[in-house]
């Protein structure tokens, strides 16, 4: 049985993670993430079903932005094996900023998505145990 994915995306968050085990606590979520402003649009999460490093820390993080008026949004799946991954296909900006909890997430060259795909994405990633979406062509993310 899948435990879930821990979310943190508010202050609130920082020290007790939203667990998403849910399509409606991912819509919730993204939902939120809409409604929260320029501050608080990207949310990082970390799958309760995959092994820690032996750092003791997560071997991967999958970033999801929601654009300003909610069309649109950034997707960002890291793994030390991987590296950073963004969507394949054309930069829709020279560099795009998303703020998780009022910190800046650069990315350079992004590939914005429709909001569907950015729920798609998430609704897939959950219920994967913490995979890579597969829905989606992945390119390596510029620094």
């Amino acid at each position: 049985m899948l435990r879930g994915t821990q979310a943190v995306f508010l202050e609130e968050h920082r020290n007790t993670p939203v667990l998403l085990d849910s399509k409606h606590a991912i819509d919730a979520m993204i939902d939120a993430l809409i409604l929260a402003g320029p501050l608080h649009n990207a949310a990082q999460l970390m799958s309760l079903d995959r092994q820690m490093s032996p750092s003791d820390m997560p071997d991967h993080i999958f970033l999801v932005g929601v654009s300003t008026g909610g069309q649109s949004g950034i997707l960002s799946y890291s793994t030390g094996e991987e590296g950073a991954l963004i969507p394949a296909g054309e930069a829709t900006a020279p560099v795009a900023i998303y703020m998780l909890n009022t910190h800046p997430r650069e990315s350079l060259e992004p590939t914005e998505v429709p909001i569907d795909l950015v729920r798609q994405a998430v609704n897939e990633f959950v219920p994967s145990g913490g995979q890579r979406p597969t829905r989606l062509e992945w390119r390596e993310e510029r620094n």
